[in-house]
């Protein structure tokens, strides 16, 4: 009988140690299908960077990561419902630059993105490159600079809209090297080149790759990147950076998950990021794309996003643009 409840005592002992491994195992394991909103539609770049390493991703993590797309209000109905979700690694949001620090302080959102949410993993960078009719008489950013100081207001320069990422950058570049513009806000970019063609417009900005079409069929002319370097597919074409020291604009694009998450459980699914962007296949399919990989610890990523959000709301509040 006493055999008997020593053994007893011996197995609530092992049961009772053995509780907080579990607990932290479960903490680190993934055990249903991961969720992974994109608050855009799909084709977006985007949703086009979550289905490219979702694979990889799961072989990793021992789940499917079922990617879903609930776009609308610039990135916020997705948002929410990932910020509401368990924060146990199983729901996460893809991320960019426009929709967790832009848009928030644009649109005077209902959420606060940096209450709601972790960094996860950053995963790849963006530029845009400026544009110019091929009627300005301009060859380089430096003489467009020299122009447009020349000619104050003349130069007409479209953009996405107020606080949209291109005219922030042309705002940035007025403030470090004294560019002179007139700003022509588009509601979304179907009519910008048709502009610029038309000579209604002097200056804009496009992605990577439609700016070098354009150029190399001599519609528009191409006289800077947004970038750290110049892209190996157009080697002549220079950075802004290279004009006026110090400059980039860069847009990004990275996982989040719902604020709590366990730490361990974010490092998994960064490890987890990192690897699927070192595969070769991805990596080729990437670099058609025209973005460049940029992987990171969520420390490093949080880092960014805080100084991005705080930058561009400093920027924002002196334009004065008031919330829509």
């Amino acid at each position: 009988m006493i055999l008997r409840g020593m053994r007893c005592v011996w197995l609530l002992f092992f049961v009772l140690a053995a509780a907080p491994y579990d607990n932290a195992l479960a903490q680190t394991q993934h055990t249903r299908p991961i969720k992974v909103v994109v608050p855009f539609p799909a084709g977006d770049l985007v949703d086009v960077i979550a289905r490219l390493l979702a694979d990889d991703m799961a072989k990793d993590l021992g789940q499917p990561l079922v990617v879903e797309n609930r776009p609308g209000a610039s990135g916020l109905i997705g948002l929410q419902a990932v910020a509401n979700a368990e924060p146990d690694g199983h729901t996460l949001a893809m991320g960019q630059l426009g929709n967790m620090a832009i848009s928030p302080v644009m649109n005077k959102w209902p959420l606060d993105v940096r209450a709601a949410f972790e960094p996860v993993a950053l995963t790849y960078t963006n530029y845009i490159t400026i544009v110019t009719t091929p009627g300005l008489q301009v060859d380089s950013l430096k003489d467009l600079i020299a122009y447009s100081k020349a000619h104050p207001g003349a130069v007409r320069i479209g953009t996405l809209g107020l606080g949209s990422f291109p005219h922030l950058m042309f705002e940035m570049l007025h403030k470090q090297a004294g560019l002179d513009y007139s700003h022509i806000p588009y509601r979304g970019g179907v009519q910008i080149v048709p502009d610029l063609m038309a000579g209604r417009i002097e200056v804009a900005s496009l992605g990577f790759a439609s700016a070098l079409s354009y150029s190399n069929d001599g519609r528009l002319r191409a006289l800077a990147t947004s970038a750290r370097a110049r892209n190996e597919a157009a080697p002549n074409l220079p950075t802004i950076g290279e004009t006026v020291p110090g400059f980039t604009m860069l847009g990004w694009f990275g996982f989040f998950a719902p604020k709590g998450t366990p730490p361990a459980m974010i490092n998994r699914i960064n490890t987890a990021v990192n690897r699927a962007m070192s595969n070769p296949e991805t990596q080729k399919q990437v670099k058609n794309l025209h973005i460049d990989a940029s992987s990171s610890t969520p420390g490093d990523f949080g880092r960014l996003w805080r100084d991005d959000y705080e930058r561009f709301s400093g920027m924002i509040r002196e334009l004065g643009i008031a919330p829509q």
